[in-house]
């Protein structure tokens, strides 16, 4: 393998979707414990800090509320004694200058007593500050520490201050012992999360990788694929929409096979007549007027039948891409079903019974709707033999028009329905997807096309040896805004 193929290969495995669960899992993973590690050993000095000055405010207020009660020296000890505090009340018509206390409580355990600690000039700074509350530094060659201080009632006229000294225990030894388990619980935790995300991402991209195999066997016109299913509910409706797109896919590649032998041999038919009949003309009956008139008869006919063939195609292609665009006026479609149903008053054959009220106007393209209004009538003709064909045209309530055509043929099978509207599909129970009884096959694939693209409701109703019927049904317009009488 050479270098290029490697390094396609490891590009191609980076991009996977088990290479970018692997690496989001593990950056996930990381990116967890570098911030356990900020917060727990980088920043643990100044959260202790922060902490243990909030336990002096928080012993400020206690004390202030208590200030005028009798609990106030149970308040003192108790903070004292829970929090290892140093804390003196002193009031201002008592001096600094050695008199007593009212009273304080150390157990710090530090040498030096709590009122050596404050001096006249915190008292100052204490009364000019603007919060009335304010923190001093104190120098300890032992422990690093520091004094709240703040007063009770007004800065002009205090009722009392409050001292409180607090002390940090060293925390390097501390923070060196959290870092070291921090370190080797990392690892252990890094470890795990890699065994666990390559599991999970190959619990992911495993039956991914199956359906895209079976993808690939589509390309190559194997339809015959089963990939596995997972309890992943996405990955299951992916599996199930593959299968389904094998099925039609299958049945589209079936169609076109057979749409394409359909085409040829209606293709070849009428050429391979037109050019016998030409030979004849051009060997036999070229001098023959009755046999020649004959021949040039056939030929026309083959003529008209590809001609027929070839525009039912292009109109068939041109409807389903959406390349017509409809001219739809409001007509008058009693008239113009009328007018389709008495070309075929020479048929000896078929009866053509018509039933239809008078003047029901639509919104439609008359000439579209006329061809397939047309096509349904031949289609009934075709499978119903000597029997009637019963055309309807009727109102539903006030706003909504039926139209039906009724034969009394052959029928057509439930397992048969969904599909006779596919181009080239015979009603019968041999085989589909075969060329129609007369004509070109396509008559009800246009229909089908014509009824979409006005977005008429439609549909067949049949029952195997009664006769089937076709309909649809559209909104209803008014008489008056007639545009285009037909």
């Amino acid at each position: 393998m050479t270098k290029t193929d490697e390094k396609s290969k490891f590009d191609l495995f980076r991009r996977s979707i088990r290479f970018r669960i692997w690496r989001s899992f593990l950056l996930f993973t990381v990116a967890i414990l570098s911030f356990l590690f900020i917060s727990q050993v980088v920043l643990m000095p100044a959260i202790y800090q922060f902490i243990k000055k909030q336990e002096c405010i928080s012993t400020a207020l206690e004390i202030r509320d208590a200030w005028d009660t009798d609990d106030l020296n149970a308040v003192i000890d108790d903070n004292a004694k829970n929090k290892q505090l140093g804390i003196l009340i002193h009031f201002p018509k008592s001096s600094l200058g050695g008199l007593p206390f009212t009273y304080s409580r150390d157990t710090t355990g530090s040498s030096i007593s709590i009122d050596r600690r404050v001096s006249d000039e915190m008292v100052e700074e204490l009364r000019t500050s603007k919060t009335g509350m304010v923190f001093f530094p104190v120098d300890d060659d032992v422990k690093e520490s520091f004094l709240l201080a703040t007063y009770v009632g007004t800065s002009s006229d205090p009722t009392g201050y409050i001292f409180i000294y607090a002390f940090l225990e060293p925390t390097g030894t501390t923070t060196q012992i959290l870092a070291n388990i921090f370190l080797m619980s990392s690892l252990i935790i890094i470890l795990v999360s890699l065994v666990v995300s390559v599991i999970i991402s190959s619990s992911i991209s495993k039956p991914l990788i199956g359906i895209s195999k079976s993808a690939n066997k589509l390309i190559t016109g194997d339809f015959d694929i089963q990939p596995s299913r997972h309890d992943y509910s996405e990955i299951v409706v992916l599996t199930d929409n593959l299968n389904r797109a094998s099925e039609e896919i299958s049945k589209t590649e079936k169609l076109r096979k057979d749409l394409l032998a359909n085409i040829s041999h209606d293709l070849r038919t009428p050429l391979t007549m037109i050019k016998a009949y030409a030979e004849m003309i051009r060997d036999l009956s070229g001098n023959n007027p009755e046999k020649r008139e004959k021949h040039l008869g056939v030929i026309i006919d083959e003529t008209d039948r590809l001609t027929l063939l070839v525009n039912d195609i292009l109109n068939l292609s041109k409807l389903q891409s959406g390349a017509v665009q409809l001219d739809k006026k409001n007509i008058n479609f009693s008239s113009l079903l009328r007018d389709i149903v008495s070309r075929f008053a020479m048929l000896d054959e078929t009866k053509i019974v018509l039933e239809c009220e008078e003047d029901i106007h639509i919104n439609a393209d008359s000439k579209q709707l006329g061809q397939a209004v047309y096509n349904l009538i031949i289609n009934a003709i075709n499978y119903s033999g000597v029997d009637t064909v019963t055309v309807r045209l009727n109102s539903i309530g006030a706003d909504n028009v039926r139209f039906e055509v009724a034969d009394k043929g052959v029928g057509i099978s439930a397992d048969q329905l969904p599909y006779i509207w596919e181009r080239y599909y015979k009603v019968n129970r041999s085989e589909n997807y075969k060329r129609a009884v007369k004509g070109t096959g396509l008559g009800l694939s246009i229909v089908k096309s014509v009824f979409e693209c006005h977005g008429f409701r439609y549909g067949v109703e049949s029952e195997e040896g009664n006769g089937t019927t076709f309909w649809f049904e559209c909104r209803r317009e008014n008489a008056e805004n007639e545009s285009d009488r037909v």
